[in-house]
Order: C-alpha cells, then structure tokens, then sequence
C-alpha cells in the first residue's frame, strides 16, 4: 500500500515539475506543448522509477532502517539519466519538444531533490512510524528494540519483562504488541493480561520471531533453533508446480539470452588466467545440491592450485578483479544448463563445509530443500566470508569465530528466502544482482 502511495506521489509531483519547467522555459502555459512533452516525458518516469526501485527507494522496509543515503540517491540520478539520454539522442530527430536538454536537467534535478526530501520527510512523521509493546526476555526482543533505536522508522513504547496487570496500556496508535518466545511457558499468567488488555480490544499480537522477520527480512538466531517454528513457516507451504515450472522455464530462457554474450567474455578471462596467472583457468568443486545431493560446480580459478587444501589461501593475479565483480561465476551458467542449480536460490555450498555446519547450525540441511542458485537473497544482503573453516586432509582446522557467526546469517537470510520465494522476487534478485556487482563488500552489512 505505501509503495503505491509513493508511486502515486512521485507521478504527480514529476508531472508537476514538468508543467512547471515548460512554462518557465516558454514564459506561458501552453497545453498542447505540454502534453505532447507528457507523452515522451512518461519514458523518462518509467526510467526514474525503474532507478529509484533498483536502490530500493520504493522498499518502505529498507527505508525505515536506514537514513537516505546520498550515495544511492545519486547513483539513482546517475542511472535515470544515462538511459534518458540515451533514449533522447536516439529519438531527438522525431520528438516535438521544447529544447529537451534544459527540460530534461531540470525534471531530473527537481525531481531528485523532491526524491530525497519526501522519503526523508515521511519517515520524521508520528504516523508513518511503526509503534511497538514489546513483552519478555529474549535475545529477539532486544536486537528489534536495539534496531528501532537506531531508526526513524520505528518506536518502541515499552519494553517490559512481563505486561503487567494493573496497568493500563494505549492502544492509539500501537501497531504490535509483540511477545517473547517464551513469554506465556515462563508466565502462565501473562496470556490472561495479553488477551484482556490487547486482543480482546482488536490489537495485533504477534510473536518476536515473526516481527523480527517482517523487519529485518531475514529470520532470528533464536528461531533457526526452534524445529517446530521452522516447521510452521516452511512445512505447511504448499509446493507450487506452477512456480517451479516458471522458475526452470526463466532459468533456461536467461541462460540461453546471456550465453552469447558470456561466450566470448569467458574466452577472455579463460587466456588471461591462462597468460597471467599461469594456471589452470576451469575449476570444480563438489557442492552440495537439491535434497544433499553431491553437484559439481565450475568457477574460474581465483586461487592458486596449490593451495587448493592449504589452510592458506593465495589469491592469483586476476583473482581479486574475478571475484569483485563475480566474473568467476560465469562458467556455472552450464550448471544451470545442466539443472543442477538455478540462477536463484541458496548458494550451494562445499561439502565439506556443509556437514561441518550442519554439526553446529539447528536445522541446517534445511537450506537444500530448494534447488541452489548462482545469486540468492542472502548474496544481495550479507557480506559473507569465502568459507567458515578451513579444511587439512579433510579435518576442519582453524576455525574463526566471527567468521562462524556468518553462516548462522547467512542461513537466516536463506531461510528468509525459502520461506517467502516466488517467481517475482526471483526477479527482483536478478536484477538486483546486476547492481551488487559494482557494490563493493565493505558497503553491504556483514
């Protein structure tokens, strides 16, 4: 809804400005220039909205954790204009517009301004804010009450162990009243005091796991340990044919489109490889697939081969260049050919690794009930490391905490994604990937 009202707002003040940016330039309101400015103008709107939804200027959830960065906004604007340009240059000749060069600066200029002062603006208001009661004690509760006090978007009334009886709590305005795991086991009482002062008067009463999924779109540590939760937010979706039909169908469609133009660019990396690092430029890995399923995977090489099962990695000359903007992927496009993996979904992970961590992670064999991808929602949002632990003649050594710490971040975001996948956000995360790969790991959230 309020990705609608944005969308809403920014048509009518972009067309606003486009009135107002004729009629300076004409020195008189003229409508018949006007319109026929509107009609070409529209492309120009389409291709903002399109820039302004790629750095997630029209993601309410995303907005309300961060404050506007001038960084985005202006590679927004940066991207709105290319392809306004270029579409301008290509049709100047046939266009009936008044000096579409000044018109178009101004719109883009104005418009941008108006971007960033809406989406800070809202944000500042009491009613666009979501208010939250939270009741009990859980490592949940206190990282949403940590998030809401770093944010504009969000208030935390309260935050009490237990709600207490005698009283009284507002309900204007209040969007949640969320409620610890194990609030109502460690306070029998505490469900009367919910039911009475909360639901019986129509509040939204909801539990700290799934609040903290709706805000930070990516499931708790807490919930990944709780079986039965995960059971309930996975086991009792039904598995659409139609979903994975489309999926398979997009799947070999896309692989087919980018193979020519992969072609000739893995000939390149493949000889430099060759000519510089002096290695072999293919290499395979045993991962693990679809229900634990053992796949191999082809990558270009990034690290020298002989320290393939060194606890001590060495990146090779063209290494860093391949992996920052995930040119070394580029030879699993015949994996996706094959089926073993998509173009979405969980990163498959090596095998070794992955009965390390299911060792140590709840639930983890959870995240090969779907096929693996080349991209996934996990890949869009954290900063993983290269591996969690390191191997010699297959025992893990030297294992690193804060590295640890990443899968179980990891496997939240994949979780998230498992439990919320449709063909639509495919979408979004494929486009989005063309994006993430000219961001650099220091700017996404590790």
């Amino acid at each position: 809804m309020k990705r609608r009202f944005f969308f809403l707002l920014d048509f009518i003040a972009f067309f606003t400005i486009l009135f107002i940016a004729v009629a300076v330039r004409r020195l008189e309101i003229n409508w018949l220039v006007y319109v026929n400015n509107c009609k070409v103008f529209l492309f120009v709107f389409a291709f903002c909205t399109f820039a302004l939804w790629l750095f997630s200027f029209y993601d309410v959830k995303s907005l309300r954790k961060r404050f506007i960065s001038y960084k985005s906004l202006g590679l927004a604007f940066l991207l709105s204009t290319f392809l306004s340009v270029c579409f301008f240059y290509f049709l100047s000749g046939r266009l009936p517009l008044l000096t579409p060069k000044a018109i178009l600066m101004a719109v883009l200029l104005f418009y941008f301004i108006y971007i960033y002062w809406v989406r800070k603006s809202y944000f500042q208001l009491d009613f666009s804010r979501i208010n939250l009661l939270l009741f009990g004690n859980s490592a949940t509760l206190d990282e949403i009450a940590a998030e809401a006090a770093s944010s504009n978007g969000f208030a935390v009334r309260a935050q009490e162990a237990e709600p207490q009886a005698d009283k009284n709590y507002s309900l204007r305005n209040l969007d949640f009243v969320v409620v610890g795991s194990k609030l109502f086991s460690e306070n029998p009482l505490a469900w009367n005091i919910i039911s009475e002062k909360f639901i019986a008067k129509g509040a939204c009463v909801d539990t700290d796991f799934n609040i903290f999924e709706q805000i930070f779109r990516r499931v708790s540590r807490e919930s990944i340990n709780d079986g039965m939760w995960l059971l309930r937010g996975i086991g009792n979706r039904r598995e659409s044919t139609t979903y994975n039909m489309l999926k398979r169908t997009l799947d070999l469609a896309l692989a087919v489109v980018m193979l020519p133009f992969l072609a000739p660019i893995g000939a390149i990396l493949w000889l430099a490889i060759k000519c510089l690092d002096r290695e072999e430029p293919i290499f395979t890995q045993k991962r693990v697939g679809y229900m634990g399923k053992i796949i191999t995977i082809y990558k270009f090489r990034t690290i020298k081969q002989q320290n393939q099962e060194s606890d001590k990695e060495e990146v090779t000359l063209t290494g860093n260049w391949l992996r920052r903007f995930r040119l070394d992927e580029i030879p699993q496009i015949i994996n996706v050919l094959k089926g073993d993996i998509s173009l979405v979904g969980p990163r498959p992970i090596w095998s070794q690794e992955h009965d390390f961590l299911n060792q140590y992670i709840p639930n983890h064999a959870i995240r090969t009930i779907v096929k693996p991808g080349i991209t996934g929602w996990a890949q869009l949002n954290f900063k993983a490391p290269l591996t969690y632990v390191n191997f010699r003649n297959g025992k893990p050594e030297n294992i690193e905490n804060q590295s640890f710490e990443g899968a179980f971040t990891r496997f939240s975001y994949d979780v998230w994604y498992i439990k919320n996948r449709s063909i639509w956000l495919d979408l979004e995360i494929l486009v989005k990937t063309g994006l993430r790969m000219f961001i650099k790991d220091s700017n996404v959230a590790s």
